[in-house]
């Protein structure tokens, strides 16, 4: 259970250090384009941007996938330690049986990380972490997509 864990915070930290390369790159994007005022220097690094986007989208969803295996590895371990009782580690079944038990039972409840489609990004109902991230992904590649117009109408 505890290489579980750390593969799962592993994977976790690799994501977000994706995010933050990729905001790194957006600000040296602002910084070449308004250091050289240059169409061709601006779209090398746009597009330098958007292929470190499209990466991270990439390393994000598949570690999504990661993070599911992991979580339904560690559930089944706590259920044959026999954890998986409401003092102990609740389990969150459907939302009718919840809404019946206790607030604290509701609110220490645990369930595998859901599956999402492409089109979840753009649902803002939905939220979790891997969607944040991956909603950060495109906002920097519409950024860069956005800079690289302006520079290209400018010039």
């Amino acid at each position: 259970m505890e290489l579980a864990w750390q593969d799962h915070h592993h994977a976790r930290d690799q994501t977000w250090k994706t995010v933050q390369i990729v905001a790194v790159l957006g600000a040296g994007l602002l910084t070449v384009d308004s250091e050289y005022e240059n169409a061709v220097a601006t779209t090398f690094a746009a597009v330098l941007v958007i292929v470190a986007s499209v990466f991270g989208v990439g390393i994000t969803w598949n570690h999504r996938k990661l993070e599911i295996r992991k979580f339904i590895h560690l559930m089944n371990c706590e259920e044959l330690l026999g954890l998986h009782r409401d003092d102990i580690i609740p389990l969150f079944s459907n939302p009718q049986e919840m809404k019946e038990k206790s607030e604290r039972v509701q609110d220490g409840a645990v369930a595998v990380p859901h599956h999402f489609k492409p089109l979840d990004v753009l649902n803002l109902k939905k939220h979790s972490t891997a969607l944040f991230i991956l909603r950060i992904h495109l906002a920097i590649m519409a950024f860069a997509g956005l800079v690289l117009v302006m520079r290209s109408r400018i010039s």
